[in-house]
């Protein structure tokens, strides 16, 4: 699983910025329900350009899963503002009893390394959380129960998003690396919660821009969703704070997938795919191209969900 044993070995370079994000029409189906956002139809390229790789640094064997790159067309579907919190993971949890408990992959900062933790969980993830923070700690069976606990009390298809819409919905009519563009000093942390200086300065990292992002966004840990920067869709932390699961199987290119949007339901679907990069994220991973997978029963600090709505 590259989220535990690679997430270390990333390089970002160049520079960019992105207009701000055009107001856009949210809407809440019910109290506790995640507040939502209409992504309209359209096309987009899906994958990375060799020239946006190697420009990152990117090792090739972490990248040729982005390949090939290719045209897909995206219908008209809602997405979650930013990602599950906890305190809306809770009323689920309270509402249905579901067992969302341990073993939690943690990172652990004195050893420098991930242990599995059986006491650990989404209520205690091994970092100060208040209710507005996203819930971690949870695999994909637990977001696809939340999803369908979402179904049942409003009369909507919830659901996680494919990973064709989600990356499509985090370029937001971008090519650039980010949403942002291609920075890796100020505008990062104006847009997520990634590993910056803060984080560096808490873990004891290098601080060289092969390593941090060359600013300050104030959070070693999860940051309160909805904190950074928009894009141009109107959703927070497309990128940075927590991975999130998407609907996917995991495939190891793109040779055959799904062109309309959809979700690739072939293959071994044990593993599925995450998307977005952490607070845990170094450069590399945090590119709206970059693909990250896990075992679907798998728990880790780092790793949420955000919901879709079919409209």
């Amino acid at each position: 699983m590259r989220i535990a044993l690679a997430i270390a070995f990333f390089v970002l370079t160049a520079a960019g910025t992105i207009a701000p994000a055009q107001a856009a029409e949210t809407f809440r189906d019910c109290g506790e329900c995640p507040l939502m956002v209409a992504v309209p139809v359209g096309s987009f390229m899906m994958g990375s350009t060799s020239e946006e790789t190697d420009r990152e640094g990117a090792p090739p064997e972490n990248v040729s899963d982005e390949r090939p790159r290719h045209s897909v067309s995206v219908n008209s579907f809602s997405l979650g503002v930013a990602e599950v919190t906890r305190d809306q993971f809770d009323a689920f949890v309270r509402a249905t009893g579901h067992q969302a408990g341990g073993p939690c992959w943690i990172y652990d900062p004195a050893q420098g390394k991930w242990i599995e933790s059986g006491v650990n969980d989404w209520r205690d993830p091994g970092f100060a959380q208040d209710g507005n923070h996203p819930a971690v700690c949870v695999n994909w069976d637990d977001a696809k129960a939340y999803a369908t606990w979402l179904s049942q009390q409003t009369g909507k298809a919830y659901r996680l998003a494919t990973e064709a819409e989600w990356e499509y919905a985090a370029r937001a009519g971008t090519t650039t690396s980010r949403y942002w563009g291609d920075s890796r000093s100020g505008p990062a942390c104006l847009n997520a919660n990634v590993t910056d200086q803060t984080r560096a300065a808490a873990h004891n990292l290098v601080d060289s821009e092969d390593n941090i992002f060359q600013c300050t966004d104030g959070h070693v840990f999860t940051a309160p969703v909805g904190r950074f920067q928009a894009n141009a869709f109107g959703l927070h932390d497309m990128i940075g704070n927590a991975w999130e699961w998407t609907e996917d199987c995991y495939h190891d290119s793109y040779n055959g997938a799904p062109t309309n949007g959809s979700a690739w339901l072939t293959g071994d679907c044990s593993f599925r795919v995450a998307r977005g990069g952490s607070w845990h994220a170094l450069p590399g991973d945090v590119r709206s191209a970059d693909r990250d997978w896990g075992a679907a029963s798998s728990r880790y600090n780092l790793l949420g969900f955000r919901v879709a709505r079919t409209n």
